[in-house]
Parts: structure tokens; C-alpha cells; sequence
């Protein structure tokens, strides 16, 4: 090479580079028709047709290029990104093959690699390719640095180099993971499903980057999206962890049956002795106890105590069917697994609210509460505040009055009609949507979290149109906006359900967003179920939830909470009549068939003998009431909480005469 011809490549590359193709084109062809082989020139030549938008030309020029010159690793590479470019992937995939078979360490080409495989659906090789390419990442002492920050806190110039990485490799997982990350630790659920989406676009072989994508799309209630990246997920790599993602997901759109299936695969990829398989087995005890299939799903909880040791979870399980009886045994590994300080928290805390429900069964009410009480102090990780909750439900009560409830959607929203079924958790809210869902009208479906990530969409379309917080900007959106956000809600419930012209969302706390029930879909009902506070409250104390209610392991916390609730309840009497109807849960069980024709008359459906044969009725039921609600109707719930009336003073006191007289009459 001569350093006439470097000034003339040079001369070149300035005028791509000022997107001066034609006259680039016109001087790489004189320059060629005196030095037809010289592969620099050939290169740029390419190049220069390809920006032309004569593709088919480039690539012949190419394929000389690497005819001419098989063992440079530079023709290969060249003609593979103007064939990926063209649009040419089977060329592209040969030309970088052909790159790493000369010179392996080629980064570029397997980052290609990766991509181009997965896009001809070949997720073996492009599995193999990602992990070629990050063993070879030339920015590898970069990520560490990164990673060194963020463990330090220093998340501002982790984020300086992440953004520096990306300027130099656009897409670079590791960068983008921790982007994601930053957004998704503020709240930026959205932005973080974004930035992995980005990444994903380089790199979508990548393992991890659509696990956190999966991840961020549930956080912000996306779980069809959530679904759809699950299933791409095991196409690429079927293995434990990607059936277990898979299993969530079915598992969040209602397909238990589904994942059911999950667990079970996801188990088979485990060795036989290996300690994971109990999670397996919980999780195939959970699907199985609500489809419903209860001997199996107590061998299932066996068999995760069996195969995980010092497994509290397995233990509270079968407590959680209500009806297990344990043995002495039983009674006593829990009892030592509660105590032993070397395990891990939760798990002592589960085995703790297990061991008191199996005393509890067994009649020794004043033991079994004082395992209760153990139990609900072990719980980790509560940080209830009862005055921040009273003062945004005062703020809640404040704003709505009849100005901002005067204003709804217009046209109203179209598709089935919703059944919002709210109050406190066990208050017979189940049993009601258990006997709604029986009717040939109205479908079942789950405690939906639609609407609290549609309230989450409004409050920042809010700050951004108005400026101002959720409450104030609620006043400010139009019928046409409340319109689209109604439907919104209907067109993502849809996964939940068939065709029938009602469904159900029974998600309690869902009592402080009837405001916003309201005026987004003015033809949704509402029912509040509503039990005595002493018995609610208890039963709410003797729970242990997966997650959420924290409030409910403090006595005083759970009273407060009730007075909270009620608080909200009587102002939306007030601001709209008739729009809820109570249902008591002891008239409900007392005097069943009033109770159920007068919810059917509010709803709008005529009477039919299935609802009162609920128990009879197959379907998936998730919450801590499923196996009480595939039972006939009892009354032995009622006043049990009197069993341990002076252990429960905190209760009473917390929530005070005023509400105890209000429910004089129910004990």
C-alpha cells in the first residue's frame, strides 16, 4: 500500500462521510478501472452502492471482494453487513460464519451472529453466539467498574459510564441492564420496559434482558405483553427458569391449568437431588389447590417439605387449605423450625403462622394465639403507616365531591359490564364472587391489579398534561379522556375473560377507587362486602398474605385500617346513593337466598338456582378463600373471634365504641 493511495481512500471516505455518494461512487469506479483487485477500494465501493440504494450491485461488488481475498477476515465482514443491511440474512450469516472461522475473536461478528440466527429462528446458535461474544466483550473492564459503582451507590457515574458504553457499543447489555435497572428503582416502569426493549433489539438472544423485560412489563400490569415475551422466552431456551417465568405469567392472565403444566416442566430440568425441585413442588401445590384438585395438591406440599429443607412456605400451605389436620410430628418440626434463629426469617415466619392454625384446629385457641402473635412479629418487611394511608383517604374524600363526580365518561366505554366486588380481605368477598360467578351471565375471573396500573397511567398523563397531582388532574380530563380511559380498562381485562356480558374484579382495596369507577365507567356496579370488624380483623390477623396487607399484623394497624375503609365507604354513600350495595357478610350466610337475590336484582340478572349451589361450581378460585367457598354456606365463622376476646383488646381499642356499636347487632 502506497501512500498515494491512502490519500485517495482517505478523499473517499470524507466524501461519504459529507454523504457526497455519487461523486464517491464516480471516483471509486475510475480509481477501480486501473486497480480492479484492490480490496480497500472494493470495500468503500460497496459501501458507497449500498448508501446509493443499489443493494444488488453491493453485493456482487462484495462477493468479488471476498472472492479475492478468502483469508481476510475484513472481506467477510464486510460483505456480511451490507448483505445484513440488504436484507439479505442467509448471505449476512454465511460472510460472518466465514469472519470467525479465520479470526474467532471477532466481537462484532457474534454480536451479528447472535441477532441473525435469532431472527432465522436457529435460538441454539444464537444462544451459543451471545456467549461467544460476551466472553469477548472489549468493554468488559468497563461493565466491572459499573458494577463496582452501583454496589458503592454511586449510581450517578454508573450511569455516565453505562451511557458512555452504549455512544461506543449502542445496545451493549450490560448497559442497558443497568439503565433499566436506574429507571425501574425510581419508578420509570415504563422507561424500563423501554430501555430493554432498545437493548433487545441488538441483543435479542439475551437471557437475561428479556427476563427483566418480562419483569418490567408485570410491574405495570402488561400481562399479555408479559405473556408473549414468557413464551418467546422457553422458545429460545427451555429450561427451569424459563418455564418458570412462563408459569408466572399463565398464571397472571388465569391460564392455572397452564401453569400447572410450567411447574411440572420446569421441575423435569432439575436433578433428582437437587434442593430447587421443592419450590417446584409448592408451585404445583398452589395451582393445584386452586383448580380445585385438593388431594393432589397436599401431596404437592408434602413433597416441597420433603425436597426443600427448613421450608416454611411448604408448611403454611397445607395450614392454608384450613382444613389439614397435622400430626403431633407435624406440630413439633414447625414449632422448631419457627424457633431456629439460623433460618432464614420468612421461613420461620410461615412455619409460625402454620403451627398456630394447626393448634388453632385443634381447639386451643389461647395457645394458637399466642403463636399468632409470634408469628405475626417474625413477619419481615411491613411498613405500614396508618397516618400517611388516613391522609391520602382524606385527601381521597376531599377532592371527590359532587363537581369532580359530576363529570364522567362520555360515550361510555364499551364491552361487558364490570362487577367491582371490594372491602377489607376476608370479608366474604370470595363467597360473593364465588355465587356471581355462577350465574350464566357473569364471568369469574381473579383480584385484578387493572385498575390500580390504570390509576398509575392517569396520575402521570396527569403531571404531563396538567401538571398536577392525580386527584387535581382527575378534575381537569375530559368525558372523552375519562371515555378512553375506560376503555382502557376493558381492553386490557380482556385476557381475563370470554364473552359473557358481565365479569368481576374483585380486588379489595379497590374501595379507594370507586371515585374513579365512577367516572371512568359509569355502568360498572359495585358491591362492598362487609363483615364485623372483630371477626374481619381476626381472621385478617391469622392470615399470612404472599404479599400486600400490611397492615394486617398489628392489631392496631388492622383497626385503623378498618376505620379508614369505612370512612371511604360512608362518603361514597353520601356522594352516590345507591351506587354500592352492601352485602353483610352475616346477613349473607344467615339468610342466604334473600342476600343472593337481592344482589342479583342490584347487578341486573335475573335469579338462577346455580348461585345458590356456588359450591358446585369448578372454577379456578386464587385467594385464601378458595377451599372455604367450594364448601355449602356455614355460619360458624360468626363471633369466632369472642373464642380470644381479651387477646384481641388492641383490636377493639383501636377501632374504637363508635365502629364496635355499628356492628352491635351482627354478633
Amino acid at each position: 500500500m502506497n501512500s498515494t493511495n491512502d490519500i485517495f481512500y482517505n478523499s473517499v471516505k470524507g466524501l461519504l462521510q459529507s454523504n457526497n455518494i455519487e461523486k464517491a461512487i464516480g471516483e471509486l469506479e475510475s480509481f477501480l478501472d486501473l486497480h480492479t483487485e484492490d480490496e480497500i477500494a472494493l470495500s468503500l465501493y460497496g459501501t458507497a452502492l449500498l448508501r446509493s440504494g443499489n443493494a444488488d450491485k453491493a453485493l456482487s461488488v462484495l462477493k468479488r471482494a471476498a472472492v479475492l481475498y478468502p483469508d481476510l477476515p475484513r472481506s467477510h465482514m464486510n460483505l456480511a453487513f451490507v448483505a445484513m443491511k440488504a436484507g439479505d440474512s442467509g448471505q449476512a450469516i454465511e460472510s460472518y460464519e466465514n469472519a470467525v472461522r479465520i479470526s474467532p475473536g471477532l466481537y462484532p461478528a457474534w454480536v451479528h451472529l447472535g441477532k441473525l440466527y435469532f431472527d432465522a429462528g436457529n435460538f441454539e446458535a444464537a444462544l451459543n453466539a451471545v456467549d461467544t461474544a460476551d466472553k469477548l466483550d472489549p468493554l468488559v473492564q468497563r461493565s466491572r467498574q459499573m458494577e463496582s459503582l452501583m454496589q458503592s451507590g454511586d449510581f450517578a457515574n454508573a450511569e455516565t459510564i453505562a451511557r458512555s458504553m452504549l455512544a461506543k457499543q449502542p445496545g451493549h447489555p450490560n448497559a442497558v441492564y443497568l439503565l433499566a435497572h436506574l429507571a425501574s428503582t425510581v419508578g420509570a416502569q415504563e422507561e424500563c420496559a423501554g430501555i430493554l426493549n432498545h437493548g433487545l433489539d441488538y441483543h435479542p438472544a439475551n437471557i437475561r434482558l428479556r427476563n427483566a423485560l418480562i419483569s418490567a412489563y408485570e410491574s405495570i400490569g402488561n400481562h399479555a405483553a408479559a405473556l408473549q415475551q414468557a413464551k418467546l422466552l422457553v422458545d429460545i431456551k427451555p429450561d427451569t427458569m424459563s418455564y418458570r417465568a412462563l408459569g408466572r405469567t399463565l398464571s397472571h392472565t388465569g391460564d392455572h391449568e397452564g401453569a400447572l403444566s410450567c411447574a411440572e416442566k420446569a421441575a423435569s430440568f432439575l436433578d433428582a437431588d437437587s434442593t430447587e425441585r421443592g419450590k417446584f413442588d409448592l408451585l404445583r401445590g398452589h395451582w393445584l389447590k386452586i383448580l380445585g384438585r385438593r388431594p393432589e395438591s397436599e401431596s404437592a406440599y408434602r413433597a416441597s417439605i420433603e425436597n426443600t429443607p427448613d421450608y416454611g412456605t411448604g408448611w403454611w400451605s397445607l395450614a392454608d387449605l384450613k382444613t389439614y389436620r397435622f400430626t403431633t410430628e407435624d406440630k413439633q418440626v414447625m414449632e422448631n423450625l419457627a424457633g431456629n434463629n439460623n433460618v432464614a426469617i420468612e421461613q420461620r415466619c410461615q412455619a409460625a403462622f402454620a403451627l398456630a392454625a394447626a393448634i388453632d384446629n385443634g381447639g386451643d385457641h389461647e395457645q394458637a394465639f399466642r403463636w399468632y402473635q409470634k408469628a405475626n412479629e417474625l413477619r419481615p418487611d411491613i411498613y405500614y403507616s396508618p397516618s400517611k394511608h388516613k391522609a391520602v383517604c382524606q385527601a381521597t374524600v376531599e377532592e371527590f365531591d359532587s363537581d369532580m363526580l359530576a363529570v364522567q365518561a362520555k360515550p361510555e366505554p364499551v364491552g361487558p359490564t364490570p362487577i367491582f366486588i371490594v372491602g377489607m380481605p376476608r370479608a366474604g368477598s370470595t363467597l360473593i364472587e364465588q355465587i356471581l360467578a355462577s350465574h350464566s351471565q357473569i364471568e369469574g375471573t381473579m383480584e385484578l391489579m387493572t385498575l390500580p396500573y390504570l390509576k398509575r397511567t392517569i396520575r402521570m398523563a396527569g403531571d404531563r398534561k396538567f401538571n398536577k397531582n392525580y386527584l387535581q388532574a382527575l378534575r381537569e380530563f375530559s368525558p372523552a379522556e375519562l371515555s378512553a380511559f375506560g376503555q382502557a380498562y376493558l381492553d386490557e381485562t380482556a385476557i381475563y375473560r370470554t364473552s359473557k356480558p358481565y365479569f368481576i374484579d374483585k380486588l379489595p382495596a379497590n374501595f379507594e377507587r370507586i371515585g374513579l369507577i365512577h367516572k371512568i365507567l359509569p355502568q360498572a356496579i359495585v358491591i362492598d362486602a362487609r363483615r364485623h370488624p372483630m371477626d374481619c380483623g381476626f381472621s385478617a390477623y391469622k392470615q399470612h398474605f404472599a404479599n400486600g396487607h400490611e397492615y394486617s399484623y398489628s392489631l392496631d394497624h388492622i383497626g385503623q385500617y378498618y376505620n379508614i375503609y369505612l370512612q371511604l365507604m360512608d362518603h361514597w354513600d353520601r356522594a352516590l346513593p345507591g351506587k354500592v350495595k352492601l352485602v353483610q357478610y352475616e346477613d349473607l350466610v344467615r339468610d342466604t337466598e334473600t342476600s343472593v337475590g337481592e344482589i342479583l336484582a342490584h347487578v341486573g340478572v335475573d335469579f338462577e338456582e346455580a348461585c345458590l349451589r356456588f359450591y358446585e361450581n369448578k372454577r379456578a378460585v386464587k385467594t385464601a378463600s378458595s377451599e372455604q367457598v367450594r364448601q355449602p354456606i356455614y355460619t360458624k365463622s360468626i363471633g369466632r373471634w369472642q373464642t380470644v376476646s381479651e387477646r384481641l383488646k388492641p383490636l377493639s381499642n383501636s377501632l374504637g365504641e363508635e365502629t364496635m356499636a355499628r356492628f352491635q347487632r351482627y354478633l
